[in-house]
């Protein structure tokens, strides 16, 4: 769990790591230096994030948004990579076909990851009422099509989370919202699911190398969910004990879990919604005070 200093309060950004200054230090690293621009932009990403970590400076909706334009790097680098693997598949000295159509294929998904990374970014970053937060907060709203514009629901949310609110590694908890990659009403959530799983990845050498995928599920009443990745297993853990106490009726569990629940048919999901109506109440009448 992450200190929050006074007020929730970070020390102030330099003029020219806020937004929109940032973007204009961003284009002057990729007009001097081109592709070894990357790992520069990296390194004053992580400085601002040093200062405000959770975007306490611009509102955290608006920051979480923003940030989303640190990917825009690893886009330029995928499709870098897409443009090279393309031209050997078209002009390299391969012989077999097969190798050329693989190469070919490559080169395709390589250019689909980029391409949507990229556009994820600028959409994100620049029209932050058309980005994946602002869509997951109107979506838990009850009427979806009458939700206010964006400065208006961030606003919600920020108001909600507060000076002071509660961060576990990559969320923050308010008294009504929980603020991830998307944004999930408390009220709503029916289930809290951890995903901790080591992926192996084969090398073209013969080796292989190893990642570790850490996420929070949380899926609300309408089977819809919300997935947000950490670094950390112990926060992830925590994350998912603070939000079980705050909704014990929630289901809890791993990937085998999640997946069973997600799977429910109708009967079943209906059935879920009631007990844990029933329960809900009950263990809200249990806590209300009596006055006798």
């Amino acid at each position: 769990m992450e200190p929050n200093q006074p007020n929730g309060r970070q020390k102030p950004l330099p003029l020219l790591l806020r937004w929109p200054w940032i973007i204009l230090v961003y284009l002057a690293l990729f007009a001097l230096l081109r592709l070894w621009a990357i790992p520069a932009v990296l390194l004053v990403g992580a400085v601002r994030r040093k200062y405000s970590p959770h975007g306490v400076a611009e509102g955290y909706c608006l920051s979480r948004t923003r940030k989303k334009l640190n990917q825009l790097p690893l886009a330029v680098l995928l499709l870098f990579i897409a443009v090279c693997v393309g031209v050997y598949a078209l002009y390299g000295n391969i012989e077999a076909l097969y190798k050329q159509l693989l190469a070919g294929a490559m080169a395709a998904g390589l250019l689909a990851m980029g391409g949507y990374t990229g556009f994820a970014a600028v959409r994100d970053s620049f029209f932050p009422a058309n980005s994946q937060l602002a869509r997951s907060i109107r979506s838990q709203l009850p009427f979806p099509d009458e939700a206010p514009d964006v400065a208006e629901l961030f606003g919600m949310v920020d108001a909600d989370l507060g000076d002071d609110p509660l961060w576990i590694g990559s969320i923050g908890v308010g008294k009504e919202w929980v603020l991830g990659d998307s944004a999930s009403l408390i009220s709503r959530i029916r289930g809290i699911f951890t995903i901790d799983r080591i992926e192996h990845h084969r090398r073209s050498n013969g080796g292989s190398t190893t990642s570790r995928i850490l996420e929070l599920v949380l899926v609300d009443d309408r089977w819809n969910e919300a997935v947000t990745d950490f670094k950390s297993p112990k926060d992830l853990q925590d994350a998912a004990d603070c939000l079980a106490g705050r909704v014990p009726e929630a289901r809890r569990g791993g990937e085998n879990a999640r997946a069973a629940f997600r799977s429910m048919k109708e009967e079943e999901r209906e059935a879920f919604l009631q007990e844990f109506d029933r329960r809900q109440a009950a263990r809200l009448a249990s806590a209300a005070p009596r006055f006798d």
